[in-house]
């Protein structure tokens, strides 16, 4: 069930400013990390956009992750770290249709294993729409970059989508579904209702979820090894052993999730 549309219009703005907020917030201080071609930024804080999607729906989620990476990239430009067209052009639609589509995917499903494929499958769309915006920028921005040849393009584009999307998945699936489980009844005091909590009924589906998408990342690096130059993905910032990083962060944090669900553990919050 989409939560958006039970909230007044007042409700929905002022959740959409906290998200936005917050989000600010933790890009700006993890803004110092660097990323593979000097663009963008490592953000743990997705899963501030990411809680606030699932317990309030797409809109909510989605519209304050854009309005927060504006704002965060915007005072992070007043140290030129980025420029707010760029933030414009990648990380607002990015930020936006990632959150959305999260937020549209479990509005039809609530389980947990569900959240772990929908959170790759939101944030693989959301940083690929992110990483090829940065590559239209710089494409017609920086007169360099028009020349590069076609496979070195596809190689940004690639490294971008890829750190992006380890960097932030092994955040958001370990910890979303615990803030949330944990968070619902202080919501219900301040009358924001449910917060639209995750089933934890299903350990087998949960381990078939989380390794699949361990698997899938392994199989990435895999690809990544093999190809010629594939080191260079990342621009030599990151070795590409953080795919299996992530591989191991999944698959680890579902067979623990799957743990809890079998001894009944965090299934009740009073």
């Amino acid at each position: 069930m989409k939560k958006d549309i039970t909230f007044s219009t007042a409700k929905k703005i002022a959740l959409i400013s906290v998200n936005a907020a917050l989000y600010a917030v933790a890009i700006a201080i993890t803004s110092p990390i660097p990323t593979p071609w000097g663009v963008g930024h490592f953000r743990p804080g997705v899963v501030i956009p990411a809680v606030f999607t699932l317990a309030f729906g797409p809109v909510i989620g989605g519209v304050g992750a854009a309005i927060g990476c504006f704002i965060g990239d915007f005072a992070l430009s007043l140290f030129n770290l980025t420029t707010p067209l760029l933030s414009l052009i990648a990380g607002v639609p990015g930020n936006f249709a990632g959150f959305y589509v999260l937020g549209w995917l479990m509005s039809k499903r609530r389980s947990l294993a569900f959240f772990v494929v929908s959170s790759f499958v939101a944030l693989l769309i959301g940083n690929l729409i992110a990483a090829v915006g940065v590559l239209i920028y710089f494409w017609f921005i920086v007169p360099t970059w028009a020349l590069w040849p076609i496979n070195m393009k596809i190689a940004v584009v690639s490294g971008l989508t890829l750190f992006w999307l380890v960097t932030m998945i092994i955040f958001t699936v370990p910890l979303v579904p615990l803030i949330l489980r944990y968070i619902e009844p202080s919501l219900k005091r301040m009358g924001l209702g449910e917060s639209s909590n995750l089933n934890w009924s299903n350990p087998l589906d949960m381990i078939k979820s989380s390794i699949s998408i361990a698997l899938i990342l392994a199989a990435i690096y895999c690809v990544v090894e093999v190809i010629p130059n594939g080191k260079m993905i990342f621009a030599g910032v990151l070795p590409p052993e953080i795919l299996l990083i992530g591989s191991v962060v999944l698959a680890s944090s579902g067979l623990l999730f799957a743990y809890f669900m079998k001894k009944g553990v965090l299934l009740r919050v009073d």
